[in-house]
């Protein structure tokens, strides 16, 4: 049975471009909710009592903060929902990557039309932090 170089390129190709994921979850395999990056300060009464760690750089980023920038200490729904979203939109754009590199390999001449379906995706994506945007500018201008 003749070896396929095409598939054995694509794999490698898929292979080393989705080493930096494997790398990055490996490092948060332990995280079992949103209260370990957020350093959740309550105390709770639980039987096993885990090392209580300090705030993670990602629970400043998603505190509410004054005019002047200082964290108030109160979580800020907005950047949560704002993360939960751009993990979304990341988990395409990483599926929609692997798609296109793999079609590059294989069938070069379809690139064209994924692509071109993608840029919308891509626009819808960047669309969603236009509330953000707008929320800073007007911050700004305050």
């Amino acid at each position: 049975m003749p070896v396929d170089w095409d598939i054995w390129l694509v794999v490698t190709a898929l292979v080393a471009f989705n080493i930096p994921i494997g790398v990055t979850v490996w490092h948060f395999r332990k995280l079992t909710g949103l209260a370990e990056i957020l350093g959740d300060d309550s105390d709770s009464d639980a039987a096993d009592t885990t090392e209580q760690q300090p705030p993670s750089a990602l629970a400043g980023i998603l505190r509410e903060k004054t005019p002047e920038g200082r964290p108030t200490g109160a979580l800020s729904y907005s950047r949560v929902t704002g993360l939960i979203g751009a993990v979304i939109v990341a988990s395409l754009f990483w599926i929609m990557s692997n798609v296109s590199i793999a079609v590059a390999i294989l069938n070069p001449s379809d690139l064209p039309n994924i692509l071109n379906g993608i840029t919308k995706l891509f626009f819808v994506g960047a669309a969603l932090f236009l509330p953000y945007a707008f929320n800073q500018l007007k911050s700004l201008v305050q």
